[in-house]
């Protein structure tokens, strides 16, 4: 049967080692792009930066980046950085593209992190460039006072899931949701329903919402891209993220959250 997350034994906690310390593609997809997950390092002053350079792209929770720290050195969150993989065939040229839209980001960094989930790795030292980014969470406090209908146990956040707006719709989004789900199935997690927040499809296609979007707005809202992976809506609630958005005659206007819910046996 499958345990807790939370009441790891040392066996199991060996083989999360090796399942996630840096989880290649390795799933089958249709997704175009190849893609590995290699962690992020809260004590490196170059994962802090690009972390806190692709919060900034994507136009929120920059501001986070320090608490994501203490909470990735926990295990609360575990954060990935999104790695085009070197059998994706069109990976410099995706790279190429990616580096010209963020230049800040043209120096790569290395794979240091020690820990993942507050499990021992080793790091390779690889330099990579992360194009993106998603965390595996086992919990959301700020979703608390919901009592959203989920179980108690076996359930797990997917939060923070970002795409270089360069490479949006090559498939880097779907590659790494694969991946991630795979392993929050996997022992030793097991788990049984995975959940997750994000805007409603309606607003987040408002021309308003390109306030907090660098000025872009999704070919598809995240909501509706989330619906087609299986995700079934629980619960909707007015300015959860808070955002501080206007309309045209400076009218605070609502922007609702969906969660969303998937379970998996």
């Amino acid at each position: 049967m499958c345990s807790s997350y939370r009441v790891l034994t040392k066996d199991s906690k060996r083989h999360f080692t090796t399942l996630i310390g840096r989880a290649r593609g390795s799933v089958s997809t249709m997704s175009r792009a190849k893609v590995e997950l290699i962690p992020w390092d809260p004590k490196s002053p170059d994962h802090v930066t690009r972390m806190i350079d692709q919060r900034i792209a994507c136009g929120w929770a920059s501001d986070l980046v320090p608490q994501w720290q203490e909470n990735q050195r926990t295990g609360f969150k575990c954060i990935y950085w999104l790695v085009l993989a070197d059998e994706d065939p069109e990976r410099e040229a995706r790279l190429a593209k990616h580096i010209a839209e963020h230049p800040k980001e043209k120096n790569p960094i290395l794979d240091t992190a020690e820990s993942i989930s507050a499990t021992p790795r080793t790091p390779t030292g690889t330099s990579f460039h992360p194009v993106g980014h998603i965390s595996l969470d086992i919990d959301n406090p700020a979703a608390a006072p919901l009592n959203l209908p989920i179980p108690k146990e076996n359930v797990y956040w997917i939060k923070s899931l970002y795409v270089s707006f360069a490479l949006q719709s090559c498939g880097i989004a779907r590659a790494a949701m694969d991946l991630v789900e795979s392993m929050a199935t996997s022992e030793p997690l097991c788990a049984k329903t995975l959940m997750l927040d994000t805007v409603s499809k309606e607003d987040q296609l408002r021309k308003e919402s390109m306030a907090v979007a660098q000025g872009k707005l999704p070919p598809t809202p995240t909501h509706a891209w989330y619906e087609r992976r299986g995700y079934k809506l629980v619960h909707t609630i007015n300015n959860f993220y808070g955002f501080p958005e206007k309309d045209p005659d400076g009218n605070l206007l609502i922007r609702r959250t969906v969660f969303l819910r998937r379970d998996l046996v």
